[in-house]
C-alpha cells in the first residue's frame, strides 16, 4: 500500500514537473477569489477525500488541489474550469475523486459545484441566475 501511494505520488510529481514549464499566471479577480474560496472550503471541511482508492484528510486534499491549480496556471480561467479540470478526477488514473461527509459519499465535482453556487448566492446574489 505504501509503495503504491509513493509510486502514485512520484507519477504525479513527474507530470507536475513536466507541466510546470507551460504554466502561466493564475486567473485574477472574481475567478481567483472563487477558486481560493473552494480551496479554503475543502481544507476547512470535516470530510474525507478519496483519491485513487486512498482516503485523505481535508488538509491533504486542499494541498493536492492547490498544487494542481498552481501548475495549471492560466489554463484555468474560471471556478467551473477549476472544478472540471482539476478537482473532479485524477489526471493520472482518470478515477473520479469522491468526498465522504457525515456518512454520505458524493463526487467531489458535484460537492464543489454546490458550494460554488452557495458562495455566489451569498457573495454576489445579483450575478446568480
Amino acid at each position: 500500500m505504501i509503495h503504491r501511494v509513493r509510486a502514485e505520488f512520484l507519477a504525479v510529481a513527474a507530470v507536475l514537473g513536466l507541466l510546470s514549464g507551460v504554466a502561466g499566471a493564475a486567473p485574477g479577480g472574481p475567478a481567483r477569489d472563487e477558486i481560493e474560496h473552494l480551496l479554503t472550503f475543502v481544507g476547512a471541511s470535516a470530510c474525507t477525500f478519496v483519491r485513487n482508492g486512498t482516503e485523505y484528510p481535508s488538509d491533504k486534499a486542499r494541498e493536492h488541489l492547490a498544487a494542481k491549480y498552481q501548475v495549471a496556471g492560466s489554463r484555468i480561467a474560471t471556478a467551473e474550469a477549476f472544478i472540471e479540470s482539476l478537482a473532479m478526477q485524477s489526471s493520472v488514473s482518470g478515477e473520479i475523486y469522491r468526498v465522504k461527509c457525515s456518512g454520505n459519499v458524493a463526487p467531489t465535482g458535484l460537492w464543489l459545484t454546490d458550494e460554488l453556487r452557495r458562495y455566489r448566492t451569498t457573495t454576489h446574489p445579483q450575478a446568480v441566475q
